[in-house]
């Protein structure tokens, strides 16, 4: 049996209403997926509902009838905030890519003093619009009905300003104390620098806002293998990945 699509729609889902999909998704569901009248699906709206539906094609216009809601468990029971220094292009994709997938609930790409990338307002705009993309692209592949939210990029100092108190708070460090982390709040923001880390100054005003530092051992990592791992490590310490456990 062939896998059912599931696509993204950020509209208001209604049991029994038709809706015109966009240009985007008209064109995954019948120029690549070549689905025809009737073919079943679900859409999501990316605020946590998710609908059976199914596909109407005629006369050049192609509708989707929404069925019931069903009922999906795919968030983490401990939001993870991800605060990730720009890197470039691909990198950056796959750390958004990847960070959805392990069920981070918010990013925010930051510019720092050894961030390589730099973007003015109307390329920040369309990176913007662009991670938005993939994270769209991700959810329909793992599962979430819940869009991560992707902040605007900004500069790392107004970042830290902007976080919401009360979580644990954690910053990569290759010389990190190695001391233990107490147990997560009921939130955990990770933060990690871009291609060729934080300086001396960024991890000192990280630590006066409450950073712990913290190392995932003696190797060297790129910044998006460190992101990453350091997303599924808090999943698995505080969140919902679990192998028999």
């Amino acid at each position: 049996m062939s896998r059912i699509p599931r696509v993204y729609l950020d509209l208001e889902l209604l049991e029994g209403a038709e809706i015109r999909p966009d240009e985007r998704v008209e064109r995954h569901l019948v120029k690549v997926l070549r689905l025809r009248q009737g073919s079943p699906l679900t859409v999501f709206d990316g605020r946590g509902h998710e609908h059976r539906a199914s596909l109407a094609v005629g006369g050049g216009r192609s509708l989707l009838r929404i069925g019931e809601q069903i009922e999906v468990v795919a968030e983490s029971p401990v939001p993870v905030e991800l605060i990730q220094g720009i890197s470039r292009g691909e990198r950056m994709d796959l750390v958004i890519q990847k960070a959805t997938e392990l069920g981070v609930a918010e990013i925010r790409p930051v510019f720092t003093r050894r961030s390589v990338v730099r973007l003015d307002d109307k390329r920040a705009s369309r990176r913007l619009d662009h991670w938005h993309a993939v994270a769209v692209s991700a959810c329909e592949q793992c599962g979430r009905a819940t869009l991560p939210i992707v902040h605007p990029p900004e500069n790392l100092d107004l970042a830290l300003r902007k976080l919401l108190p009360g979580a644990t708070r954690l910053v990569l460090d290759a010389k990190g104390t190695g001391q233990p982390v107490a147990a997560a709040t009921d939130r955990v923001v990770l933060l990690v620098g871009p291609e060729g880390g934080l300086t001396d100054v960024e991890k000192e005003t990280a630590g006066s806002e409450g950073f712990q530092a913290v190392t995932l051992g003696p190797r060297v990592m790129r910044t998006e293998t460190a992101a990453l791992t350091a997303v599924a490590i808090a999943q698995w310490l505080w969140g919902d990945l679990s192998v028999n456990r």
